[in-house]
């Protein structure tokens, strides 16, 4: 069926600066086979297309085909990836927006033609999917999903892929005549070959601006139609170190609704956003919280509209775990989220979380409302004006006074010449109980090319705080920051080399050095596609306020690290690195690092991480003691997952991790803590865009003596059913 196309092989050439849509009447059948008369009909185009890596610049050595359609309700691609050597094709059997190396075809849809943002979507040879949305610095959120079509099927002669594409999945322009944007990405495993339809000068993988033009698309409109998500779920849960056994049951619902061809409103009721994994374990050795990643659908959804300088917004503050461990419930939310004409966007969440209580008579945590906006004026470039104001309010309630935190932010960046960029951006905080107080923000920088370099200013003042809303760590102090960075692409050894140094230097506002540090790093791709890494650091002597009660001065400090690995488009793949030096509380340090993943088979997937990170003699404040001290720390943490695909609606996941934590004073006792978890997880989308999962945990925790508790048990399942309407 094939031998026509085959013909189109011999006049392949460089892609045109635009490609075309052709409106169908009859749509396509989804199932990978591009041998209906609709696809026939239609005119495509047949070429090489361009290597991001290994060898940048060059044609893919294999070529590829690409078809477009569309009706009233969907947009439809159709490729063929040619392949000289079938027989060697990896298929990419992988739970849905899980990567492994393999046979992949990917069409990025940039619908407003603005260079601001893409949708992507990704099958392999296998049939997983990937979506997901990308930003203009070429960003990519996999957190975002859609609901949509795809079949693939092999040929003696390569792989073909179908995909239908939902236009209520998309946003787009309320016009007549449609001008879109749009890419196309293809994985060839066995030569490690990444290409691209268009390459862009500034060498970014996704550089949105470049992308060709889709013409084409007359007369469709955005769906105004709705998407109804109900839950069930139930948890039964077994405490040995409580003593206590739980178990509840509990029902929800998401609706999602097209207010206009790019606007939607999303709401839901008692969300659920119980997790499927638990956050690995990471080490924690200084003064402030750690950052953790949003795993939330309802908060993922288009996230990126949420971006707020001085971390305004941080996502994880609604429905976090209160101070006695349970986590605060969110009785419901309501977000609206779009672009329109003129290069607006904007977006507004609202929700509310419920109480929390101790043994059902103390109150421990009120009820609360959050409300957040951000808002964006796009111009030309990358120049934009963006205003954000969050707040969280907490009324009167058992005892506890009404307590509100409030903060405004106004940033933006202008754009000139094409090459360089100047953003700024200015915030205020009002919280209850403390002054208002403000941060600010200006710097410099350069885009679109090989050759970046930045310098940039912020001052955050003593009382400026949005831990109401957002992520505050370090206030009072005035920073400044330099770097330059080069991408080299040596024709003989190497696919990419790059460098990268930077200097920063902070101080309190009244005067005291809190970092004075220069780094620099080297990374390198081999044309093999190994790669490695290696940095240094040297930091002056600086002051550090939040060791002890009056703070305590440390003296200059350098350390490095040094890593590498191997081809990861290979079934077996390997990292390791290694640092050490002089810690920055003194002393030394010593961290070893490492990952490995291997696929024996295509439906079986095997990976093993570990680090292990110890520091000796560092000057710590001894709170026991109360006193200065030497403190000894040992930190290791182990993980292992396996992955079971039985097709790619259906997989079963293994997650295990073991860290130790290990911490000495000269002047008290031996700290150790350890935990043992585990989990298995059965998923199975059984209706397009409907889940099943049903989940299995226990925890084994230390007792301080180097045993181990008995472990606490848990069962969790879930039910979500996808009704467009």
């Amino acid at each position: 069926m094939w031998q026509l196309f085959s013909l189109l092989t011999l006049i392949a050439g460089q892609p045109a600066d635009s490609i075309s849509a052709m409106r169908t009447e009859t749509a396509p059948t989804i199932d990978g086979y591009i041998d209906e008369a609709v696809w026939e009909d239609c005119t495509g185009e047949t070429c090489d297309l361009w290597q991001f890596a290994p060898n940048y610049g060059e044609s893919m050595s294999q070529p590829t085909t690409v078809k477009i359609l569309y009706d009233d309700d969907f947009i439809y691609f159709a490729f063929f990836m040619y392949d000289s050597l079938p027989d060697q094709m990896t298929p990419a059997l992988t739970p849905r927006d899980s990567y492994i190396n393999g046979e992949w075809i990917a069409v990025i849809l940039d619908t407003w033609d603005d260079g601001r943002s893409a949708f992507s979507f990704e099958t392999s040879l296998a049939n997983s999917q990937m979506d997901a949305r990308l930003n203009e610095h070429g960003g990519w959120d996999y957190g975002w999903d859609a609901v949509w079509e795809s079949g693939t099927a092999r040929h003696a002669d390569g792989w073909s892929s179908e995909m239908a594409i939902p236009l209520s999945s998309l946003r787009f322009p309320d016009t007549e005549n449609q001008i879109w944007s749009v890419n196309f990405q293809r994985i060839l495993s066995r030569t490690s070959e990444n290409g691209w339809y268009n390459l862009s000068s500034s060498q970014m993988m996704a550089d949105i601006p470049t992308f060709p033009e889709l013409l084409g698309i007359e007369g469709v409109k955005g769906s105004l139609g709705l998407e109804f998500r109900p839950y069930a779920s139930g948890r039964y849960y077994d405490s040995q170190s409580a003593e206590e056994t739980e178990s509840y049951g509990d029902i929800g619902v998401d609706l999602k609704m097209g207010l206009t061809s790019g606007i939607t409103a999303d709401f839901t009721v008692n969300p659920d956003f119980g997790q499927v994994e638990a956050d690995e374990a990471e080490m924690n050795l200084g003064h402030f919280e750690l950052f953790m990643h949003e795993k939330r659908p309802f908060f993922m959804e288009r996230s990126e509209l949420f971006d707020m300088p001085f971390n305004l917004f941080y996502s994880r503050r609604i429905g976090a775990v209160g101070w006695n461990g349970d986590v605060i419930p969110i009785m419901g939310g309501a977000k609206i989220t779009g672009s329109i004409p003129g290069g607006y966007s904007f977006g507004f969440l609202d929700a509310v979380a419920g109480r929390v209580w101790e043994e059902d008579t103390t109150l421990v945590e009120t009820a609360a409302n959050f409300g957040i906006f951000r808002g964006i004026r796009q111009f030309d470039g990358y120049s934009y004006l963006g205003v954000s104001a969050v707040s969280k309010d907490s009324w009167e309630q058992e005892g506890f006074e009404e307590e509100s935190n409030r903060a405004v932010a106004l940033d933006g960046a202008f754009e000139i010449g094409g090459s360089h960029l100047v953003t700024g951006s200015a915030a205020r905080s009002w919280n209850t109980g403390m002054d208002q107080d403000g941060a600010y923000r200006l710097g410099i920088e350069r885009i679109r090319s090989t050759l970046g370099y930045w310098i940039s200013g912020t001052q955050v003042d003593e009382n400026f705080n949005v831990n109401g809303t957002g992520f505050t760590t370090m206030t009072g102090f005035r920073s400044g920051n330099a770097g330059i960075r080069k991408t080299f692409r040596p024709e003989e050894t190497f696919s990419t080399f790059s460098f990268w140094a930077s200097q920063n230097y902070t101080t309190q506002i009244d005067g005291e050095t809190l970092d004075n540090n220069t780094h620099a790093q080297v990374n390198g791709t081999f044309k093999n596609s190994w790669n490695f890494t290696a940095s240094g650091n040297y930091g002056a002597e600086y002051f550090d306020p939040y060791e002890g009660p009056d703070g305590k001065f440390y003296g200059g400090h350098a350390n490095g690290f040094i890593g590498g690995g191997s081809n990861p488009f290979k079934p077996l793949r390997f990292w390791a690195g290694t640092g050490g030096g002089q810690y920055e509380n003194g002393g030394t340090y010593q961290n070893v690092t490492g990952n490995m993943r291997y696929l024996p088979v295509p439906v079986l997937e095997a990976s093993i991480s570990g680090n292990w990170y110890r520091t000796f003699d560092s000057e710590n404040y001894n709170w026991e003691a109360s006193a200065f001290d030497s403190r000894s720390t040992d930190w290791k943490s182990v993980t292992f997952r396996l992955a079971y695909m039985f097709n790619p609606d259906m997989n079963l996941r293994l997650f295990s991790q073991y860290s130790n934590f290990n911490m000495n004073f000269d002047q008290s006792d031996e700290f150790e803590s350890d935990e043992l978890r585990a989990n298995m997880l059965f998923a199975w989308n059984y209706l397009p865009g409907s889940m099943f999962y049903l989940l299995g945990e226990t925890v084994f925790n230390g007792d301080g003596s180097g045993d181990f508790e008995d472990p606490d048990l848990g069962v969790y399942a879930k039910l979500t059913w996808y009704l467009p309407i």
